[in-house]
């Protein structure tokens, strides 16, 4: 039966996936969904913010009653009596911090500044798998370009050789023209497969960074357009501090350091507590019955410089969070700086590249007719049919570098949306 419950999930599975791809282009932003709900690090992040929210509640419970009781039954005998005898014995006792001079209250706001660190934490692992996924979209964008650049240089080839092959006939051209054709056909067909096989890893690495490496992703729509994007540097810069979830986590532990300092401080400072039992016992359940209560004021005299130890521990640490704060302030406004440094440097790559490709074009159709009309020779096609592809390429990289770029400063801004 669960064999059966087991086999039904995994085709109703394959069913979900076939109606998910199978709908049209797999758009970014449902890529970053899907992403979003299966990835397996956002799952463990969560699992962690979880964990510290159960420790919030740990450290509550010294602050509330605690009730305790306990039901037992002796039997005793000794060599100068007839018969051995049986004693019942059952209590209840509730206890109370009543003050502890804020020791407990410090805790609970050390658990809670965890909690809200670790929440930053998954923000960061967030950023991360927005982040990568878009990265292996445009890779993916990218590789399918560039197999279309290198089928259409594939295509060229197929053309001249069956010119050159007509040409040959006819006694026009020589044999060699034709040998020529036949190789450079032959290299752009390697070129074609290791395009083919560069798209369908960027596939694979699309689906792995989506959570699940198995997806069979198929069409996806093409989002390499230039986008004109532009940012201040120094308006980059004051949004990183805002924004970063590295640094919130960061700025909190700086606080949990502190407030750890303030708990060791406290370490020889008393405690009050009070507890109430009532409890019976006899021959017979229930026989006798009595009741106590009791207020204690606990007074730590001397640990022998175990406090001082631990407040000494504590300072260090919070200095050394605070030069970790300082680092890592230092860090982000460097990356940021370098991110917008390159998505420049990107941008004005990416306009050479189109002047380029738009020259390589007028360059190839001017060696295209000559060769088509029969007045041109093998090495000026190939060297226009080359050069033309290799500026088309360079204008798929210039493409996906600044949109790579662009990215890397969004993200070093902090709080990456889709």
């Amino acid at each position: 039966m669960i064999t059966k419950r087991v086999l039904l999930g995994f085709v109703f599975s394959l069913i979900m996936s076939s109606c998910l791809f199978a709908s049209g282009p797999l758009t970014l932003e449902e890529c970053i969904d899907i992403a979003l709900k299966n990835h397996p690090d956002l799952e463990a992040a969560k699992g962690k913010i979880a964990s510290k929210k159960a420790v919030i509640l740990q450290k509550k419970s010294g602050g509330l009653p605690q009730l305790s009781g306990s039901v037992g039954y002796t039997r005793t005998g000794n060599s100068t009596t007839i018969g051995d005898s049986g004693n019942y014995g059952t209590s209840a006792m509730l206890e109370q911090s009543i003050y502890d001079w804020g020791k407990r209250r410090l805790s609970v706001k050390n658990a809670k500044l965890e909690t809200e660190a670790t929440t930053d934490d998954y923000l960061t692992t967030r950023d991360k798998v927005i982040a990568n996924v878009r990265i292996a979209y445009y890779a993916l964008n990218s590789a399918t370009r560039r197999n279309k650049v290198a089928q259409t240089r594939y295509d060229n080839y197929q053309m001249r050789l069956k010119w050159a092959k007509s040409y040959y006939e006819i006694g026009t051209k020589p044999k060699i023209e034709v040998t020529k054709a036949e190789t450079d056909l032959a290299n752009s067909k390697l070129a074609l497969v290791r395009t083919e096989s560069a798209m369908e890893q960027s596939r694979v690495q699309l689906a792995s960074d989506m959570g699940d490496a198995s997806l069979k992703l198929k069409e996806v729509d093409d989002v390499l357009g230039f986008n004109n994007w532009t940012i201040d540097v120094n308006e980059a810069v004051n949004l990183a501090f805002l924004n970063r979830p590295e640094l919130a986590a960061k700025k909190k532990r700086v606080d949990q350091a502190a407030t750890s300092l303030e708990i060791e401080k406290k370490g020889l400072m008393p405690s009050l507590n009070v507890a109430a039992g009532y409890s019976w016992a006899g021959v017979h359940p229930f026989d006798t019955n009595g009741w106590t209560a009791k207020v204690a004021v606990s007074i730590p005299m001397l640990d022998g410089g175990l406090t001082k130890g631990r407040v000494q521990a504590a300072t260090a640490d919070l200095t050394t969070s605070n030069a970790e704060m300082a680092s890592l302030e230092n860090s982000v406004t460097l990356e940021v700086r370098k991110a917008w440094e390159s998505l420049r440097e990107a941008k004005e790559a990416l306009v050479a590249s189109m002047e380029a490709e738009i020259q390589a074009k007028e360059t190839y159709a001017l060696a295209e007719g000559r060769y088509k009309a029969g007045v041109g020779n093998s090495l000026e096609i190939s060297d226009a049919v080359e050069s033309y592809s290799i500026a088309q390429t360079n204008t798929v990289l210039s493409l996906y570098e600044c949109k790579v770029a662009q990215l890397a400063l969004e993200k070093a801004m902090g709080g990456l949306e889709q």
